[in-house]
């Protein structure tokens, strides 16, 4: 397809599906202003995440319940399918999904819409704290091939596990998209000295370096319920070198690339003509799924 840009976006999330849509609608305007082709929200950021993480409340339970929606069915999809036909943009955006087949069963999904209608999700298979008690973990790890490149999602806390990632790269993808909800470790900290940002960062490069793969992170940012979530939304090279990123506020960060070339680079001449997909020993690691 040649060179596209890719939009991110920091993205500060109320507990109202309503004015999130709205938010989205604004940085998807934004965006395709921009000729960006694909857009990428936070983590749960139709609904709004967990207020107050690692403690049980009943309240959480029950707003996350009476507003979580089916896929593809569901309202808030099928408005942002016929955003993306307006626009000509592939959207991912986190959510709380309702099973439909099953009773009282939400899962953390990640949905990826474009030009042609709904193309797929991704259901979070890591469930740290308090997520435990409002959702079930995903069972599947897919890469889906579009008109901009095969892309694979994982959310928030599955990026601490290099499997997840690994798994998306050894199925072809090209982008590694990661809506989140990472916060601070203390409302108010200096996101320029929290421990909990270094990890972050950190992460994002080596996933993206370690798999020769574009990672595009989206968070959330500002306090939502009981949380402060940092920003740093951001688009990370092949090389594990941060492209474009938007730190503490809302907004859209973007870069211009071609996919394919930049992944080539990346597996040829960029890392001392090292590629570490054709220099795995998959043969040697059936061990790891033992322990």
């Amino acid at each position: 397809m040649g060179e596209i840009v890719i939009a991110t976006v920091s993205m500060h999330v109320v507990y109202d599906k309503e004015k999130n849509l709205e938010t989205y609608f604004k940085h998807i305007d934004e965006a395709a202003d921009k000729g960006a082709k694909l857009i990428v929200f936070p983590e749960t950021s139709l609904q709004g995440y967990l207020d107050n993480l690692g403690v049980f409340k009943k309240s959480t339970v029950i707003y996350q319940h009476e507003n979580a929606e089916t896929v593809p069915e569901g309202a808030s999809t099928q408005a942002l399918i016929r955003k993306a036909k307006e626009k000509d943009i592939y959207i991912i955006y986190g959510m709380t999904e309702k099973d439909q087949n099953q009773v009282g069963v939400l899962y953390n999904t990640a949905v990826l819409v474009g030009p042609e209608g709904y193309i797929g999700k991704y259901r979070k298979v890591h469930l740290p704290m308090d997520e435990a008690h409002v959702f079930y973990p995903g069972k599947e790890i897919n890469v889906f091939d579009t008109g901009i490149g095969k892309i694979g999602m994982l959310i928030c806390y599955d990026k601490n596990y290099p499997e997840v990632a690994r798994i998306l790269a050894a199925k072809g993808a090209e982008l590694i998209v990661m809506p989140t909800a990472w916060s601070l470790d203390e409302n108010g900290a200096d996101p320029e000295t929290n421990y909990s940002v270094y990890a972050y960062d950190l992460l994002d490069k080596v996933r993206a370096m370690e798999n020769q793969a574009i990672f595009i992170s989206s968070n959330q940012v500002g306090v939502t319920g009981d949380i402060d979530f940092f920003g740093r939304s951001r688009i990370v090279s092949p090389l594990g070198v941060v492209l474009s990123e938007i730190l503490y506020e809302e907004g859209i960060a973007t870069y211009r690339m071609d996919v394919k070339k930049e992944v080539q680079n990346a597996r040829t001449v960029g890392l001392f003509g090292l590629n570490l997909m054709k220099d795995r020993r998959p043969e040697l690691y059936h061990e790891i799924a033992e322990y």
